[in-house]
């Protein structure tokens, strides 16, 4: 708790924190990035899943995808990591806040899982069908996503 409120404290916390305009473009930045960050991914949990985008080749989508998805998921890194600067103390007693690291790690050893065991095998497995184990990362992540979203949603009105 000492470093959060610590960190509130510094001269780049301040200034997003006084600033007029500097919060609200930050957080809007924040918001806005998500359709490159999860949206991306999400499109592609459907297409492991079976429910859409079934026209095209996985791997082509996942490349297509990914580009766009590490773009925003940088993004909404920095803007996440500045959000938090300005009220780490109020966030780390905040349920929803902690929920949704929690559920970030889950995705990134959902993601680990999917590209050391599935991905190098993905050309092989699309003549056959999408594999069980690609779909059960496709679903937990679409699942999991959902609720990182929800968590920041309800973290907002909670702080």
């Amino acid at each position: 708790m000492s470093w959060c409120q610590w960190l509130e404290q510094t001269p780049l916390a301040t200034a997003i924190s006084e600033s007029v305009w500097l919060f609200p473009i930050i957080e809007g930045s924040h918001i806005l990035a998500l359709p490159l960050s999860v949206g991306m991914i999400l499109m592609f949990d459907l297409r492991l899943l079976g429910l859409a985008f079934q026209g095209g080749s996985a791997s082509r989508m996942m490349r297509d995808v990914v580009r766009w998805s590490k773009f925003g998921f940088a993004v909404m890194f920095i803007t996440g990591g500045l959000l938090f600067m300005t009220q780490a103390s109020k966030a780390y007693d905040n349920v929803f806040f902690r929920t949704k690291l929690v559920l970030i790690l889950m995705m990134g050893l959902n993601a680990a899982v999917f590209q050391i065991l599935l991905y190098p095998k993905m050309e092989q497995w699309e003549a056959r069908g999408t594999p069980f184990g690609a779909r059960v990362c496709g679903g937990l992540s679409l699942i999991v996503w959902i609720g990182v979203i929800v968590c920041g949603r309800t973290m907002a009105y909670q702080l």
